[in-house]
C-alpha cells in the first residue's frame, strides 16, 4: 500500500513537471535547440526549467557575468584613474624632459579627458615639452583572447583592450564648408601628419542627410586617408566614425596632435616604457563610475568594455595581469556568491567567444543574486528597456519599461538574459537559443518571450 502511494505521488510529481514544461509554448523553435530558466524573484519559485542545465554559448548575455562579477568586487562607484607623469625638470614654460602617459586601460577614456589632461599640464605651467611621449603600459602583462573571428578583424567590434585605448580608438571625420564654397574635412584628433586625398563634393541637393556614411566614404591605406563622395548640404556638420590606426599609434597622434592644436610643443616620435623611478603626477584623469561604464557596456552590448572590465578583474601588483588572473578573480566572486560555476567557460568575459558557455539555470540564479544584492540598481539600469534604449530599442515594445534584457547574438547563438519587474511579480528570464537556425528565429525568440512574461506576469 506504501509502495502504491509512493507511485502515486511521483506520477503526481511527474505529471506536473510536464505541466510546467508545456505551460510556454516554444512556437517554432525546436526543443532541443533552447535553454529556458524563469524564476519569480520574491518567492524563489522556479517557474520554467527546460534543459536549464545545458552548458550553451550566450554570446554577449555573458557580459551579465562580468558586470555581476566587477559590481561585487570593485564596487559601483569604482573609477580608473590615468596619469601623466614626469621625472624631468621644469622651468620657463618647459618640461626638460619626457612625458609618461601611465595608462589605466579605462575603457571611456575619449579626447575630452586626453584635451582636460592637457590643460592642466598648461594649468601647471608647461607649454613645451622637449622630450617624448612614453607609453606606460605596465597596467597589464598579457592580453584576453577572441579567437575564431578573423573573418571580421577589422571589425570596430572587434577592438582588442588596451592599456592606452582612447575613444574606442576610432577618427571623427566632420565635412565642413571651406572658403572657396567647396567640402573641407576636419578630424578629431587633428591629423597634420597624415595625408588626405579628398575628392567630396556638395551635391546641391536639399534632401536630409541621416547617415553621413551613406554619402561619404573614408579610407586609409598606405599612409593616406581617402575621402569621396556627394552629400546634400546637410551632411555638413556630420559625423563619421573611422577606424584606421592601432591603439599606440592612435593615443600619440591623439597626444601630440592636439597638444600642438592647443600651441605647446612638443618632440616627434614615440616610446614605449616604465615611467622612471620618482616620476611625480602632472595630471590625471578620472573615469565615469563603473555603475555608468556597465550601463555603456549592457545597453550597446560594447566588446571593447566588457573585455577591458574582465582584464581590470585579475590586475596583481607583482605580476602584471593575464587572462588567467582574470578568469580566477570571475570564478571566485561567484563562488563567494554561492553559485555553482563548474559549467561555466570564460575566454573574455565579453561573450565574443566561440567557446564560451554557461547554463541557463546558473545565469538564472546569478540574476537572482544581482536582484537581492547592494548593487540591484546599478545592474538593473544598466539594461536595455525594451522598446526604449540600446539594443532593444525596436524589441518589445508591447511590453516597454518593466522588460530589462541583455541581448547575445552570434553565428548560430540568440540569447535574452534579464528581468521583467512587475510590481507584484518580478521574473528572472533566461533564453539561450543554439542552433544552425538561430537566425531565422529571432521572432520567435521574443514570442517566446512575450509568452513567457504573459503568463507569469501578476493579474491585475
Amino acid at each position: 500500500m506504501v509502495l502504491k502511494d509512493l507511485r502515486s505521488v511521483v506520477s503526481l510529481l511527474l505529471g506536473l513537471t510536464v505541466l510546467q514544461a508545456a505551460a510556454v509554448d516554444l512556437g517554432r523553435i525546436r526543443a532541443e535547440e533552447v535553454a529556458v530558466y524563469v524564476q519569480d524573484l520574491n518567492s524563489g519559485e522556479v517557474l520554467e526549467a527546460h534543459r536549464e542545465d545545458v552548458a550553451l554559448n550566450p554570446a554577449s548575455a555573458m557580459k551579465l557575468v562580468t558586470a555581476f562579477a566587477a559590481l561585487r568586487s570593485l564596487g559601483s562607484d569604482y573609477r580608473w584613474q590615468t596619469e601623466l607623469k614626469t621625472a624631468a625638470g621644469q622651468r620657463n614654460g618647459v618640461l626638460d624632459g619626457d612625458i609618461y602617459w601611465v595608462g589605466s586601460g579605462d575603457p571611456v577614456l575619449d579626447q575630452d579627458g586626453l584635451t582636460a589632461m592637457q590643460q592642466q599640464l598648461r594649468d601647471g605651467g608647461i607649454s613645451r615639452i622637449n622630450g617624448q611621449l612614453v607609453l606606460d603600459g605596465s597596467v597589464w602583462n598579457g592580453r584576453d583572447s577572441a579567437d575564431g573571428f578573423s573573418d571580421d578583424s577589422g571589425e570596430p567590434f572587434m577592438t582588442a583592450p588596451d592599456p592606452h585605448m582612447l575613444a574606442y580608438k576610432v577618427v571623427w571625420a566632420v565635412p565642413e564648408r571651406n572658403e572657396s564654397g567647396g567640402v573641407a574635412i576636419r578630424t578629431n584628433p587633428p591629423l597634420p601628419n597624415i595625408a588626405f586625398d579628398n575628392r567630396v563634393s556638395l551635391s546641391g541637393s536639399a534632401s536630409a542627410c541621416g547617415s553621413l556614411s551613406r554619402y561619404m566614404n573614408a579610407v586609409y591605406g598606405k599612409g593616406v586617408l581617402s575621402f569621396s563622395g556627394s552629400l546634400p548640404e546637410s551632411c555638413l556638420g556630420k559625423e563619421m566614425f573611422i577606424n584606421m590606426l592601432e591603439p599606440k599609434e592612435f593615443a600619440q597622434h591623439s597626444f601630440i596632435n592636439q597638444w600642438r592644436a592647443a600651441g605647446g610643443s612638443i618632440s616627434d616620435g614615440l616610446r614605449l616604457g616604465r615611467a622612471e623611478s620618482g616620476a611625480k603626477v602632472v595630471a590625471r584623469h578620472r573615469s565615469k563610475r563603473l555603475a555608468e561604464v556597465l550601463s555603456d557596456m549592457n545597453k550597446f552590448s560594447n566588446n571593447l568594455i566588457a573585455r577591458t572590465v574582465f582584464l581590470k578583474m585579475g590586475e596583481r601588483s607583482a605580476d602584471g595581469l593575464t587572462a588567467q588572473h582574470s578568469e580566477a578573480a570571475v570564478r571566485r566572486e561567484l563562488a563567494s556568491a554561492g553559485l555553482d560555476d563548474e559549467a561555466l567557460v570564460l575566454e573574455n568575459g565579453s561573450g565574443l567567444s566561440r567557446r564560451e558557455r554557461i547554463t541557463a539555470k546558473m545565469l538564472g540564479q546569478m540574476l537572482g543574486k544581482a536582484y537581492r544584492s547592494p548593487f540591484q540598481t546599478a545592474f538593473v539600469d544598466s539594461l536595455p528597456i525594451a522598446g526604449t534604449d540600446g539594443t532593444l530599442k525596436t524589441r518589445f515594445k508591447h511590453i516597454g519599461p518593466p522588460l530589462r534584457l541583455k541581448t547575445g547574438t552570434l553565428k548560430n547563438v540568440r540569447a535574452l538574459a534579464g528581468y521583467y519587474l512587475d510590481d507584484k511579480r518580478p521574473l528572472a528570464v533566461v533564453v539561450l537559443l543554439n542552433s544552425p537556425r538561430a537566425g531565422g528565429l529571432l521572432e520567435e525568440l521574443d514570442a517566446l518571450v512575450t509568452r513567457i512574461v504573459q503568463t507569469y506576469r501578476s493579474k491585475p
